[in-house]
């Protein structure tokens, strides 16, 4: 306790990590047969402890906690939660079920980023059951996992860099539905904290950076879902509550300002085609005020769908905007005709690469400044979860950027560094310039010009 309490980032002290849980709840108390199991530690010992040693901290008896005994610890209403039902059981959908106070504990897995997983497995031919990738799989059941996660909103590929691609995209996607869920219900629902950040080793794993310290595809949704200012769609009852599984709901876009600043301005709401054409529109002027979450239902014109295969609600205040699609991708319109893609060679110019922002991987350094490239990717019809995998290119290989849907028109440039010169043709190939589109059965291909 001494040694720990002077760190920086040391919010509060916490007893344990899912023991009252699982006394209630994991078949502990027949096998216990009376005797003790660390209550007192948890509820005497260490809070006395702490009392004398860090008596401005506060502490809690352990994770999830309900604030007393009394109740179960895992409640939505009391505490903070752990939400591993999504994961273990019924996929991320879920998340929306529960408007918890403050969530401690959630994930999903993915795997690690390609030139990870090359570096520590040499199973040929490599694929998602082959010997390595078990080993390097200690999830109970995690395979079967990822599977059932993925198939309500992809199909199962079967080639190995698909599949890759397709579960690196689902877990940024699973952690993407849940932080906008919870943090459309602020101040109710007061944070969330992801499992996990990062790992020790070349694992598939909750982490969102792995085990080499490159950043997989979840970082980047990360710092999109967590930024100060946040424009989501969401599902509601019609008197604006909380959604009930099954029951009657109607869609509202949820305005978050987190930031200690006002922000407002004009909230523009459309339901759009694939190919860009708006079917409906409106429009509201919004100011909040700095910490405000504002609720607003979408007009009926906008938020009824006439094909949900090929129609999606956009909202959009400023630089910040939300998206709703009433298909998944397996079951909508997206097509593979792909994005048109051209590289531009910047000089070289500067310090050598800086690791991803939040990654914890520093770059292999060259004798002279860094490569940089602007590639530009611009859609000619919607191209969902635009993605550079530039590690597959050369390992110590950075982007600035990952995970951005474009509307038709639209464009995106994503500046690549690296320690060594790349080939141009390199970074827009189909396996490295990545989309959701490609996942969905009878799509394919990238255009690019180098």
């Amino acid at each position: 306790m001494v040694r720990l309490a002077p760190h920086p980032s040391l919010v509060l002290w916490n007893g344990n990590n899912e023991n009252l849980w699982g006394f209630h709840d994991w078949d502990w108390q027949p096998r216990l047969q009376g005797r003790t199991w660390g209550l007192g530690y948890y509820t005497g010992l260490l809070p006395a402890l702490l009392a004398e040693l860090d008596p401005g901290r506060p502490y809690t008896p352990g994770s999830p906690w309900s604030g007393t005994l009394e109740l179960h610890p895992n409640l939505d209403a009391h505490g903070s939660v752990h939400l591993w039902d999504a994961w273990n059981r019924q996929g991320y959908e879920v998340y929306r079920d529960h408007v918890a106070r403050f969530v401690a504990e959630f994930g999903w897995q993915g795997p690690p980023t390609w030139s990870t997983l090359r570096d520590a497995l040499s199973d040929d031919p490599l694929t998602p059951e082959s010997p390595g990738m078990l080993v390097h799989q200690k999830a109970a059941q995690g395979n079967d996992k990822l599977t059932d996660g993925l198939l309500p909103h992809f199909a199962l590929p079967d080639d190995m860099d698909d599949w890759h691609w397709a579960m690196s995209l689902n877990q940024a996607n699973a952690l993407t539905v849940g932080i906008e869920h919870l943090r459309s219900w602020s101040p109710r629902c007061a944070g969330s904290i992801v499992w996990q950040l990062n790992d020790c080793w070349p694992v598939t794993s909750w982490a969102a950076v792995d085990g080499a310290g490159r950043a997989k595809p979840l970082l980047s949704a990360l710092r999109h879902a967590y930024r100060d200012r946040v424009v989501t769609l969401q599902p509601r009852r019609p008197d604006g509550g909380a959604h009930v599984p099954g029951g009657p709901s109607v869609l509202a876009v949820v305005v978050v300002n987190d930031s200690p600043d006002a922000w407002g301005g004009t909230l523009v709401q459309r339901r759009v085609r694939y190919d860009g054409t708006v079917l409906a529109e409106t429009s509201a002027v919004v100011g909040l005020a700095p910490r405000e979450t504002r609720t607003l239902l979408l007009p009926d014109d906008v938020a009824t769908v006439a094909s949900a295969r090929d129609e999606l609600v956009v909202a959009t205040l400023g630089d910040e905007r939300g998206l709703w699609f009433f298909a998944e991708p397996r079951d909508s319109a997206l097509t593979g005709s792909g994005p048109d893609a051209s590289v531009r060679v910047l000089e070289r110019a500067g310090d050598p690469a800086l690791p991803v922002p939040g990654s914890l991987r520093t770059a292999a350094r060259s004798n002279g400044p860094a490569y940089r490239y602007e590639v530009a990717v611009t859609a000619r019809e919607l191209a969902r979860d635009v993605a550079l995998l530039a590690d597959k290119v050369h390992p110590d290989a950075t982007v600035d950027d990952q995970l951005v849907t474009l509307l038709p028109g639209e464009s995106v440039t994503f500046t690549v560094t690296s320690p060594e010169a790349l080939d141009p043709e390199a970074l827009v190939s189909r396996s490295v310039l990545r989309s959701a589109n490609q996942l969905v059965p009878g799509t394919d291909a990238t255009r690019g010009d180098a």
